[in-house]
């Protein structure tokens, strides 16, 4: 028994066959994504070269504007509630003492993890005037900078793109089974040969 075939059902003769707007709208969704997925890449390579670029230059201008000193804690770190003793515990601000470059004696607070009992010499950082500051950026810490500020950018544009092709294909899924649905409704019939 022949089949025969409609003729609105033939694909083209020649070419390519016929698109339907859904699948072009998938191509240029996908386009979009992977160009935007490379936008995404190199953006994140700016950043990272940008904070490597910022942190460096921040360590240079901090090991020149920073000294070391030996301060001496004026009073042992206090115990903190919960904390195990022998285990470090959160930071704590100490009283301390140094001796400037002048000869001056000086005093001030430092950040410490305890324990550490009173009178023992831990080093201090001070700038110009001879004022407490945190220790310098190193150049070693520019990296890591770099590669988180670079991930947290991949990180937050893929999710962004991710969402963006989660909600595309499922618009496309929709669109896809309503079309199939349509066109299936219009051949069932002469398929099954309940028109005849």
């Amino acid at each position: 028994m022949a089949v025969r075939i409609e003729q609105e059902h033939r694909p083209p003769a020649r070419g390519r066959p016929a698109r339907r707007f859904n699948d072009r709208v998938e191509d240029a969704v996908a386009w979009l994504l992977a160009s935007l997925a490379l936008f995404t890449l190199l953006g994140a390579v700016v950043v990272g070269f940008g904070v490597h670029g910022h942190a460096s230059e921040r360590a240079r201008v901090e090991s020149d504007s920073r000294a070391p000193v030996r301060a001496v804690l004026l009073e042992a770190t206090p115990n903190v509630p919960g904390v195990e003793p022998g285990r470090m515990s959160p930071p704590v601000r100490v009283p301390v003492r140094w001796s400037g470059t002048d000869g001056a004696e000086h005093f001030g607070e430092l950040t410490l993890h305890g324990p550490l009992p009173a009178g023992m010499e831990v080093t201090a950082w001070v700038d110009r005037r001879g004022e407490l500051v945190g220790a310098p950026l190193t150049a070693g810490a520019a990296v890591p900078l770099a590669v988180m500020a670079a991930t947290g950018v991949l990180v937050a544009a893929g999710s962004g793109l991710s969402l963006l092709a989660i909600g595309a294909r499922r618009w496309v899924n929709v669109r896809n089974a309503a079309w199939w649905a349509e066109e299936w409704a219009q051949i069932e019939p002469r398929w099954s040969g309940r028109n005849r």
